[in-house]
């Protein structure tokens, strides 16, 4: 087995070690004999998601069945009789376009400057000691309150809802890749050093390879935490946007339009976490 087989073989048993030991957790409490295959297991979670989802929508229509004029819930009819109006309006599909992309600028902003100072902070003692202490300021600080210095810094345009969502999406990326580095096993670094491995191998079978599922799990709570800056960016002088129509629908007193945009703003968050598990799966199987 060569020197990089070696490393490759190492670095995946120390990334599958946590999973290792609850799995082996788990299959100590309970008997190899009486445990269900994984295609009847799987089954049983989707479906009691699908169960309980539709109990909610159940309750929710049982709870609106009343007159309209004597209840402020809207029903799920009348929710989705908005839907086909803004549809209809012509803008639903842009709102929900622009606030996707506003997304996605600002995750990939606070992604592109997380993951070097991440590294940075992480195998160094000094980059640790200077990015540290600014991160966990920024950190303590309510990002919604950051809103109006940046609006003053950058204007109400689209900057500053993007610079929003990065500053959301930020620390909590840098976290998760920063303890993904020192967590690494310090062998691995010294064995490729001593063989004089390039040091794109080092980068790409030790460094990568170790932090990914940190990362992935920092991507996961930055995409929730930029789904909630959107919010907060688009109440402010936006035309076009999923929070636009929140707004407007708050200034029409329209709570069927405003129920449609929480809808649509968590549908949107699920498809996320969807997209970045299935990705985080891929990966998983490709390495």
């Amino acid at each position: 087995m060569s020197v990089l087989e070696q490393i490759g073989a190492v670095t995946s048993s120390a990334l599958s070690s946590t999973s290792a030991s609850s799995s082996s957790a788990a299959s100590s409490a309970t008997p190899a004999s009486c445990a269900a295959p994984r295609w009847v297991r799987r089954t049983a979670s989707i479906g009691a998601a699908w169960a309980s989802t539709l109990a909610l929508f159940a309750l929710w229509a049982l709870c609106t069945r009343s007159a309209p004029d004597t209840r402020a819930l809207p029903s799920p009819g009348e929710v989705a009789a908005a839907f086909v109006a803004l549809r209809d309006e012509g803008v639903l599909w842009p709102s929900v376009r622009v606030s996707v992309l506003r997304v996605l600028a600002g995750l990939a902003v606070g992604v592109a400057l997380a993951v070097p100072a991440g590294v940075v902070s992480g195998a160094s003692r000094i980059g640790g000691a200077i990015i540290d202490k600014p991160v966990h300021m920024l950190r303590a600080i309510p990002f919604p309150a950051l809103a109006p210095l940046l609006i003053v810094m950058l204007g109400i345009g689209e900057a500053m809802k993007i610079t929003l969502i990065a500053v959301g999406a930020f620390a909590l990326v840098y976290v998760n890749v920063r303890d993904g580095v020192r967590a690494i096993n310090p062998g691995l670094i010294e064995l490729a050093r001593a063989y004089r491995m390039p040091q794109h191998v080092v980068f790409t079978k030790i460094l990568l390879r170790g932090v990914l599922p940190q990362f992935m799990t920092g991507l996961r709570f930055a995409i929730t935490v930029s789904w909630i800056a959107l919010v907060t960016c688009e109440t402010v002088n936006s035309s076009v946007g999923i929070g636009y129509l929140l707004t407007r629908s708050q200034q029409f007193f329209r709570t069927d339009q405003m129920v449609l945009c929480i809808v649509l703003y968590a549908a949107l968050g699920l498809l996320s976490e969807w997209i970045v598990g299935l990705l985080e799966r891929l990966l998983r199987t490709r390495g």
